[in-house]
């Protein structure tokens, strides 16, 4: 697929998305547009319409902060699996997380790790949603355990009010400019690097 890049130049983009059999659940979306940097990896709330083929505003939204910050790519997964485009459709599922979401999540926060690069953090304010009653652990902070046992650091694109990072399409008063940089939002250890590697050298500003 080609693809106008910020400044307009043509981009050859590369899809793929991992999708169960039953089409209920998306466990990993990938765009890879320079195959010489590395991914950026992004953790949001739950998927909605985007898969091998088709791009949804969110996912262009995060493809422009990839070439922004200097990566050749995004990975994304997601707190909970169950693919809609209503949060609230997806939080009366009765297990919206997934049978594999854990590994894939897993996987991604390994690759993070093996790039020395931080992961996005972009689920928004319903991230504090448990999978079930018997769940003592809601998505955020489920993910933001296992992402401590990587010692990946957790970078965001501001907070809301009630402290969840923001999904990239907030709208209003939040809006976020496609420049935005990076956000410190839950670091791995108590000092956290100020840049992160690339195979170019270093990005990102101090924290």
């Amino acid at each position: 697929m080609s693809q106008l890049g910020l400044e307009g130049s043509i981009c050859q983009i590369e899809k793929a998305a991992v999708i169960s059999d039953c089409g209920r659940f998306r466990y990993e979306l990938t765009r890879v547009w320079d195959k010489g940097g590395p991914l950026l990896v992004t953790c949001m709330l739950n998927p909605s319409t985007a898969d091998a083929d088709n791009d949804d505003p969110t996912i262009r939204a995060l493809i422009d902060f990839g070439r922004v910050w200097s990566y050749g790519g995004l990975l994304v997964v997601n707190l909970f699996a169950f693919r809609s485009s209503s949060p609230i459709v997806m939080m009366s599922w009765h297990d919206p997380r997934g049978p594999k979401n854990a590994q894939f999540i897993d996987a991604a926060l390994t690759l993070a790790r093996s790039q020395n690069t931080p992961v996005l953090a972009a689920w928004g304010a319903n991230g504090a949603h448990h999978t079930n009653v018997n769940d003592w652990e809601d998505g955020q902070d489920w993910f933001c355990a296992r992402a401590r046992h990587q010692c990946v650091d957790l970078i965001c694109l501001g907070l809301t009010k009630d402290g969840f990072p923001k999904h990239p399409m907030a709208r209003g008063l939040h809006r976020i400019a496609r420049n935005q940089q990076p956000v410190m939002f839950r670091p791995a250890r108590k000092a956290a690097s100020q840049h992160w590697c690339t195979n170019r050298g270093f990005f990102g500003r101090s924290l």
